[in-house]
């Protein structure tokens, strides 16, 4: 995955509608998400920070520990 793939990845998913829409996403697209999709997501969390966006920062740590999860139980 490309970084740009990554943030229009990371993007996609926060645009979901509800957690049912969300989950499908995730499940859809988790064979594409690696190493860079989490650096990526890190790197924006920390960047909405710096900026005094905690509650975006949050949201998608949020996201990462989900897919984390998912990951793991596969």
């Amino acid at each position: 995955m490309t970084h740009q793939e990554a943030l229009e990845l990371i993007r996609t998913l926060l645009k979901a509608p509800n957690d049912e829409a969300l989950m499908k996403e995730i499940n859809l697209n988790l064979p594409r998400i690696d190493g860079t999709f989490f650096a990526v997501l890190h790197r924006s969390a920390e960047q909405l920070r710096r900026e005094g966006k905690p509650h975006i920062a949050d949201a998608l740590q949020r996201l990462g520990d989900v897919i984390l999860r998912m990951r793991t139980l596969i």
